[in-house]
């Protein structure tokens, strides 16, 4: 019991920290519903990876840091800060990732384009 005891702050910081990286989870997954055209069967499957991997950010959380022991308030905790990611930090977070995203492109856009120029060279020599 005291092992438990001295416990709760390590799962309780843990709880928000994974609470917020499932957050983040639905971020990349709304994300990669918009480069799809908005495609509603994608969406589908898109959340329903999400959720799953949102159970088991979860199960792993509460298995690695309480002893696989489920208690009401780390539902409570892990959902509550899910949500907080979700409506205040997700845009900002989504406006991040497609911002990469997008510097990710522009550098193979670049790649290619100087292979072509290096094949087109080669073509007149």
């Amino acid at each position: 019991m005291l092992l438990e005891t001295l416990s709760q702050p390590t799962i309780f910081l843990m709880l928000i920290i994974f609470g917020f990286l499932s957050g983040i989870v639905f971020d990349f997954s709304n994300f990669f519903w918009k480069t799809t055209n908005k495609n509603k069967n994608f969406k589908h499957i898109l959340d329903f990876f999400s959720t799953l991997a949102v159970f088991f950010l979860f199960f792993l959380c509460i298995y690695v840091f309480n002893f696989g022991e489920i208690r009401a308030y780390e539902f409570f905790v892990f959902f509550a800060f899910f949500s907080i990611e979700r409506f205040t930090f997700g845009k900002l977070v989504e406006k991040l990732i497609e911002l990469c995203y997008n510097n990710f492109n522009k550098l193979i856009n670049k790649i290619h384009s100087r292979k072509k120029e290096n094949k087109d060279d080669k073509k007149f020599n």
